[in-house]
């Protein structure tokens, strides 16, 4: 008998399953919650608050709340949340409060909760009709576009994952966000805005003064608004309710700099306003109150920047920096706004490294390190082979050491992706993690890799879903909004060097009804996009834009299209076939933590 299976026998046996000894009994681990991110659960409770004498904040029907300002001649709504049909319940609550007619829409920025739900307010005919006017940055609709397309694979496989979508309804009873309720996530109903600024618009919508102001944060697309008459500031996500801000989101985005979010903040607070309504969590009342939520959430936020460049110039890296940053007493005591429900200061502090000085933390050995299954392999050789390092796993499973049976477990998966007992090491260790957790991305993470782990999540149910999230970032109404060269963008990486390493081609693309000329070039495994069609391009493409919508929603096909008409092919097919070829449109499957 080898010594991992005595282990099993005599230790595992009441704690883990061992396949080898299909008779032992199995541990069950409860789902739990993290008590005080239970009690946090009741800050999101179905309410419509009444701010002053004409504002109201939808509380926990969605993710994010939705706002409606009674304005002299009509409604003004601010962010319309991420589901259709959650806001239609939204708006008949509403609708007790006033029987105006809606006037205007704000897009507070491009987040799939703040703009997905607007058809639930207004139709597409009002907004086209100029009925309604939809307020929003200028840079909303690029970053709405950017999000859907470029990184819309994995950004929507990472989002499933941070937002807990695949988890058993065990695991999210009682649950919440960290900034709202349980997301529902439906395809968007986006329309694009009417009315866009750059830094600031002091307007009257429907007989009301509205003062917006651009003010970069969680979203560089973020604006606010301020109703001078009442002194209500709307301060969308400046300010991002009962929970430590995310300063990096887990799910993946682009670099959102602190110092400028700290700026915003102190923005806001000139305004002394008597009233915030922030789009997440409960609105604050009194000037007081307002001023010492933003000034504590600008202060936690300066502090884990201002600590974390402190150490970084003292040659800290980021595992050093996350054991050296850490939050003082009043300020990781300020409940809710700086406890880290959402947000966490371990994973702000890896982001604002990054943000500053990239991936390379200065020893060499990262430049070109041992290949991960390789390095995997000569580490379970020197540490004795597999069955040693999983006693060792087991054993720090047992102590409640359970990141260090995570990360030693985690060896002999990367060399073989099917060894049971490790992945269930790894799985259960992780269940531990979660259900500790106060974090509510940490929890998710944990948990819905903890199923992967498992079996209960193969790589074909994860892209399978992933479609179905990439649906909220890029839906057909979204589409709509996308131009031929936003289209042929996504193309130039979706080439494939290996199918295209000796093709020199370029095929032009003709939309007469928007009338605009595109050419894509492949030059041996590059591709370059330009603007209009080069002379003497034998080869091209004419189609409607309508038809080129049907393409990104997958509705339509190049050859079906050809074939009915709907598109007029110049030029030697067996060329357009070679062209097309070279390109990657395909959606592999793959999973985040069994690699």
């Amino acid at each position: 008998m080898t010594s991992l299976s005595r282990f099993s026998g005599l230790l595992l046996a009441a704690a883990l399953p061992f396949t080898a000894q299909a008779e032992l009994p199995a541990e069950r681990i409860e789902p739990s919650i993290n008590a005080e991110l239970a009690a946090h659960t009741k800050l999101f409770s179905q309410k419509v608050y009444k701010i002053a004498d004409n504002v109201y904040s939808a509380v926990g029907w969605q993710l994010g709340n939705v706002a409606m300002i009674e304005a002299p001649e009509g409604l003004i709504i601010v962010d319309t949340g991420e589901s259709v049909s959650e806001s239609r319940k939204i708006m008949a609550e509403f609708r007790k409060i006033s029987d105006k007619p809606v006037k205007a829409v704000v897009y507070t920025h491009f987040h799939p909760d703040h703009i997905n739900g607007v058809q639930a307010f207004v139709s597409r005919e009002q907004v086209e009709q100029g009925e309604v006017q939809i307020y929003a940055h200028e840079s909303l609709l690029a970053n709405v576009v950017a999000q859907g397309a470029l990184v819309g694979p994995i950004l929507g496989v990472r989002s499933a994952y941070s937002f807990g979508s695949f988890l058993e309804a065990a695991d999210t009873k009682d649950m919440n966000a960290g900034i709202g309720p349980l997301v529902v996530p439906e395809p968007s109903s986006f329309i694009a805005p009417t009315i866009t600024f750059k830094d600031k618009l002091d307007t009257t919508i429907a007989g009301l003064p509205v003062q917006f102001l651009h003010a970069p944060s969680e979203a560089p697309d973020e604006i606010v608004l301020f109703l001078p008459q009442n002194r209500v500031l709307i301060s969308a996500e400046v300010d991002q309710g009962p929970t430590l801000p995310n300063i990096h989101t887990l799910r993946g985005t682009k670099f959102r700099d602190p110092v400028q979010w700290v700026a915003s903040l102190d923005k806001l607070r000139e305004f002394r306003a008597d009233y915030m309504v922030p789009l997440h969590g409960q609105p604050v009342s009194g000037a007081d109150k307002v001023e010492e939520v933003l000034r504590m959430t600008r202060d936690g936020i300066a502090y884990i920047h201002d600590q974390s460049v402190r150490w970084m110039n003292k040659g800290l890296t980021p595992d050093e920096l996350v054991e050296k940053v850490k939050l003082p007493p009043h300020l990781a005591g300020y409940t809710p706004y700086l406890r880290e429900y959402y947000g966490t200061v371990k994973h702000s502090v890896r982001q604002i490294y990054n943000g500053y000085l990239g991936w390379f933390h200065g020893d060499p050995v990262d430049l070109d390190p041992t290949p991960p299954r390789e390095k995997a392999e000569r580490l379970l050789a020197l540490m004795g082979g597999r069955d040693k390092v999983l006693l060792a796993a087991g054993e720090a499973y047992l102590k409640g050491d359970y990141q260090w049976a995570a990360e030693l477990s985690g060896y002999a998966i990367r060399v073989d992706n099917e060894d049971t007992l490790a992945r269930d090491i790894k799985a259960r260790a992780f269940r531990k993690l979660g259900y500790a957790s106060m974090n509510i991305n940490w929890r998710n993470w944990y948990l819905m890799s903890a199923m992967e782990l498992e079996g209960k999540l193969d790589a074909e149910s994860i892209r399978d879903r992933a479609v179905a999230m990439r649906a909220v970032l890029l839906s057909p109404d979204m589409v709509r909004n996308f131009t031929p060269q936003i289209f042929l963008q996504n193309w130039i990486t979706r080439i494939d060097p290996e199918k295209a390493g000796d093709v020199e081609l370029t095929l032009g693309f003709e939309f007469p009804d928007i009338d605009e000329q595109w050419a894509l070039e492949i030059r041996r495994g590059v591709v370059q996009l330009h603007q209009g069609i080069p002379a003497g391009t034998p080869l091209k493409l004419t189609m409607d834009k309508r038809f080129m919508e049907t393409l990104l929603t997958g509705e339509g096909g190049l050859l079906k299209g050809a074939l009915l008409g709907d598109v007029k092919v110049d030029g030697n097919l067996l060329d357009i076939k070679t062209f097309l070829a070279c390109f990657d449109f395909s959606d592999e499957p793959f999973g985040l933590t069994v690699r």
